[in-house]
């Protein structure tokens, strides 16, 4: 177990038994700190159903099917026109599968997701993705607002996704490098996080209507942004052939 959280980007959570008296615990519980993993105490009947196995020394990881990324790494690598798709506490693996498949086929750099409070990386979400999951590099982050703050930092707009938004999504003046982040099924974007992002927008639905699935917002918001992208590329296209 050591071993795997040295390695540090394939561990979602650790859970560990109330009752375990294991050697090293203490060593092992500063290394998930250093890496920035969670861990959870959990009574030995629940931890021998999660491990499906009795001979497991106390503690068993939940582990990711790819590679996390550092959000310092990904910052490094990502191009100058980039569009970072944020999830606030997304619930339900096969809405993160279906929102990482809408980032690939819109042409997104990155997935920013919560270590705190929403699905992570696993064998559900994989399937919902399609496979689209290999194409896509995803950051874990142990605090979304810091998170978003090193993405300002790096000249990313952050854009939330909200009902009552100010601006409409179709009438965004998108910039070259920017955030959308999409809040949990039930509440959306949380205070804290609503209050990082530099503008709320929302997409204008018909019928009184008052919100869509987070799969579907996303990919309305994420296209618009590719098709603005698309048509800015086409304009400068056009200057320079002048």
């Amino acid at each position: 177990m050591r071993e795997a959280l040295r390695a540090g980007r394939f561990v979602n959570r650790l859970y560990i038994a109330k009752e375990s008296h294991a050697r090293n615990m203490d060593e092992l519980l500063d290394l998930a700190r250093e890496r920035g993993v969670l861990f959870e105490f959990v009574p030995q009947a629940k931890l021998n159903e999660l491990a499906g196995t009795r001979e497991h020394q106390g503690v068993a990881a939940a582990i990711s099917p790819v590679e996390y990324v550092p959000l310092k790494q990904w910052l490094a690598s990502c191009p100058t026109t980039a569009t970072a798709l944020v999830l606030d506490q997304v619930q339900h693996p096969k809405n993160l599968g279906l929102l990482i498949r809408t980032a690939v086929g819109a042409g997104a750099s990155g997935v920013v997701l919560c270590a705190r409070g929403g699905a992570l990386l696993d064998e559900a979400v994989l399937r919902s993705s399609a496979g689209a999951l290999f194409h896509m590099p995803v950051v874990n982050c142990a605090n979304l607002r810091e998170a978003l703050r090193q993405l300002r930092a790096a000249d990313f707009w952050v854009y939330g996704l909200d009902a009552k938004g100010a601006e409409n999504v179709f009438d965004v003046d998108w910039p070259d490098r920017c955030a959308l982040v999409i809040g949990n099924e039930s509440d959306g974007l949380r205070p804290g996080v609503r209050k990082t992002c530099d503008a709320l927008v929302r997409i204008p639905l018909a019928n009184q209507l008052d919100s869509l699935n987070a799969a579907v917002a996303a990919g309305i918001a994420l296209f618009q942004i590719a098709a603005a992208r698309m048509r800015k590329a086409q304009r400068d296209s056009g200057q320079h052939t002048l």
